[in-house]
């Protein structure tokens, strides 16, 4: 029996597994599903954390979960209701950067939660966000790597972020990320998503 998620490892520049990103998937389908994102992101909360507290060794390895936040999971304070020791706040491509998120996420991050912005694409909107970010995420299949590598040079070095070159697919685009600098890697060249199996076993 398989849960209501998959993971999908995160490594850095050695190649070691240091978190796993956690994604809803719903039956026997292993892509997301049509289903609102504030739905998807509590239903993973659930199976990852029981009373607060991380549900099994097995689940993560005792490694960080990254769990995608929509916007109104991210203005509901649900983040708050686990350990951030634990969790990684992703906050989605398609929240609005506005003056009420701003504010919550300086609140998340004053309360030691790691915050990541999810398939970032730079915009006059988004700029002021960099600092309030621990990791921004790149999609290695939403931009060209001009413009990437644009965003690095520019921003890299005014900030304190790491950089995760997320959906990477062939080994030039895991050696172009490394080569410009990015600290953490994701996507299929490295690691496919695992469906969990259910109940939770070592």
């Amino acid at each position: 029996m398989s849960s209501n998620f998959a993971r999908q490892a995160i490594f850095d520049i050695h190649k070691q597994v240091i978190a796993y990103e956690f994604l809803f998937r719903d039956g026997f389908r292993d892509s997301f599903p049509g289903i609102a994102s504030d739905v998807a992101t509590q239903s993973i909360l659930n199976d990852l954390f029981i009373e607060g507290n991380i549900t099994q060794e097995a689940v993560s390895d005792g490694l960080p979960c990254f769990v995608n936040f929509s916007y109104q999971s991210l203005i509901d304070g649900t983040a708050l209701q686990y350990p951030p020791e634990n969790l990684v706040v992703e906050v989605l491509e398609d929240c609005p950067a506005d003056s009420v998120l701003f504010e919550k996420l300086i609140d998340l991050r004053a309360k030691g939660y790691c915050i990541a912005f999810d398939d970032f694409i730079p915009s006059t909107d988004w700029i002021p966000f960099l600092g309030l970010a621990d990791i921004i995420k790149i999609d290695f299949r939403a931009q060209s790597l001009d413009s990437i590598t644009r965003f690095v040079q520019e921003y890299r070095e005014k900030f304190s972020f790491k950089l995760l070159a997320e959906k990477i697919e062939t080994k030039e685009e895991y050696r172009f990320a490394r080569e410009l600098g990015f600290d953490l890697f994701q996507g299929y060249q490295l690691s496919k998503p695992e469906r969990m199996p259910y109940p939770f076993v070592a």
